[in-house]
């Protein structure tokens, strides 16, 4: 923890105090120059920007993350398209990376904290899956969830909704939780078939899974484990497109593990018992496929290596392509887009990524696209430096079950932007703050948003910057802590990430 004197230079700056979430602007004060509110978060929304997950491998199976731009061609109904947006994620954690920083302690010690930095999902198919399956796969997740590293937080659920395990590194508990997904027993409900009412509660669960994860403060895997289920009919399309939309606005890969094992033959197609042709269960894995190629996911099918199927998509492809595209003249008439990605002359590289997107329907909504926009950085741990922003954290025992612990983000105003307007510098900055458990649950988070309209003298007297506090109270223990930052006038935003441990 940074001792409270190191704060004095920076609080001496923070000429106008402490703005607390729920100040207002005096009536008596003629034009302010700083104010503090709370509004609807303001993301410039992106309007028919259509992002396309890639993973690249070599010949040896290794995700290769060296490739820019220009190797890459990408087509939407067999058009050329202007990749407008890419970027190289570098999803796998190493060993020095998942160290972490050194944690805030009390007096001035620095004890490292290693904060949790891999969040895997299993979600196990029991409408679905059948009886023996069940028994293999769940005996191979067994044996996976003793290997698991100390970074690792596991949760499991049921895609019935019958199970559910939240986010821990307890292995009894996720035993536990295991060894209670049994097929399920559904219950006719409505005007739904038996069929239509499995597979929309499959999907509806799946896409509210999705959505929890996206509130993971690390790397987000989903690990489907399912023998695959029709999704042909135009009932499920919005469904379907729900889950990879949130999946990839939230940074959140689906893989998927073939519970069925090695069932091709390719020599014929016959009809094995039960009556299911090879097309026919092909065509159930189509979802599995497309799920994990449209969020940089992986597949793994046709084999009974259910083991080592576990340790290939629990791990995340070291490095991930965006490729992000903006269609012109896209009509909101809900159609569907195939597209194609390919590499220049890179005859010793193979490529998975998203299969198409559907048009949409009706024009996005703004406030809605802005607040997820918010959240996923906020529920992101990726560090973004696009503004000059410190953080450091304080905090002081105010009993033995009780802390307050202090955010505080100093900002660097040389490197804002700002317009002249009536004789101000005026911009808008949004601090968002949240804390996270040891588990990367979220917890609480304070939003300021700050207008400042600022003299050329002030402007000048806080050259140096000015800090802004927020206190959140909380018991001891060890938590991660988020900041996030934003201006409207630079349209830029800065997040990072600290660990904190109070005894």
């Amino acid at each position: 923890m940074m001792p409270v004197s190191r704060f004095a230079s920076f609080l001496a700056l923070a000429v106008f105090g402490y703005f607390s979430l729920q100040a207002q602007t005096s009536p008596g004060q003629n034009a302010p120059e700083m104010t503090t509110r709370d509004e609807q978060a303001a993301f410039k929304a992106k309007v028919n920007l259509v992002m396309v997950p890639v993973v690249v491998r070599n010949v040896h199976g290794d995700a290769v993350g060296n490739l820019t731009k220009e190797n890459f061609q990408l087509y939407d109904k067999g058009k050329p398209q202007e990749i407008a947006r890419f970027s190289v994620e570098r999803t796998a954690l190493s060993a020095t990376d998942s160290a972490s920083k050194p944690a805030a302690a009390a007096e001035g010690s620095e004890p490292a904290v290693i904060a949790p930095e891999r969040f895997v999902a299993f979600v196990f198919d029991d409408i679905h899956l059948a009886p023996n399956d069940l028994v293999k796969v769940r005996e191979a997740a067994d044996n996976h969830i003793d290997s698991m590293a100390p970074t690792d937080r596991l949760a499991l659920y049921s895609i019935s909704g019958e199970v559910s395990q939240d986010f821990t590194d307890d292995r009894a508990r996720l035993h536990a939780a295991l060894a209670r997904v049994r097929p399920a027993l559904m219950v006719r409900a409505g005007a739904l078939n038996d069929f239509d009412q499995r597979v929309l509660i499959s999907l509806a669960n799946l896409k509210a899974i999705v959505k929890r994860m996206s509130v993971a403060p690390g790397q987000r895997t989903v690990v489907l484990v399912s023998p695959g289920f029709f999704t042909t009919s135009p009932l499920y399309i919005d469904d379907k497109v729900a889950i990879i939309e949130q999946a990839i606005r939230s940074k959140v890969i689906i893989s998927s593990l073939d519970a069925r094992g090695l069932y091709t033959d390719p020599r014929f197609d016959v009809a094995p018992r039960g009556g299911r042709s090879l097309t026919s269960m092909l065509i159930a894995s189509d979802l599995m496929a497309e799920l994990a190629a449209g969020t940089g996911g992986t597949f793994f099918q046709n084999s009974n290596g259910f083991e080592e199927g576990f340790r290939r998509i629990a791990a995340a492809p070291e490095y991930l392509y965006m490729l992000g595209f903006s269609p012109q003249n896209l009509r909101s008439d809900g159609s569907f887009h195939s597209l194609k990605v390919s590499l220049k002359s890179a005859p010793n590289l193979t490529l998975t990524a998203r299969h198409g997107y559907y048009a949409p329907k009706r024009t996005d909504d703004a406030a809605e696209t802005a607040r997820q926009e918010i959240e996923a950085a906020l529920f992101s741990r990726d560090e973004m430096m696009e503004l000059p922003i410190e953080m450091h954290t304080q905090f002081f025992k105010s009993g033995d079950q009780a802390a307050k612990l202090s955010v505080m983000a100093h900002l660097d105003l040389k490197q804002f932007k700002f317009h002249k307007a009536d004789g101000r510098n005026r911009n808008e900055v949004t601090l968002l703050s949240g804390i996270f458990d040891r588990n990367g649950n979220y917890l609480q988070g304070i939003r300021k948003v700050l207008e400042l309209r600022l003299k050329d003298e002030t402007l000048a007297r806080l050259s140096n910057g000015f800090t802004v506090k927020t206190t959140f109270d909380v018991k001891p223990g060890t938590y991660l802590v988020r900041l996030v930052v934003r201006d409207t006038e630079g349209q830029a935003l800065s997040a990072t990430n600290n660990a904190v441990e109070i005894q």
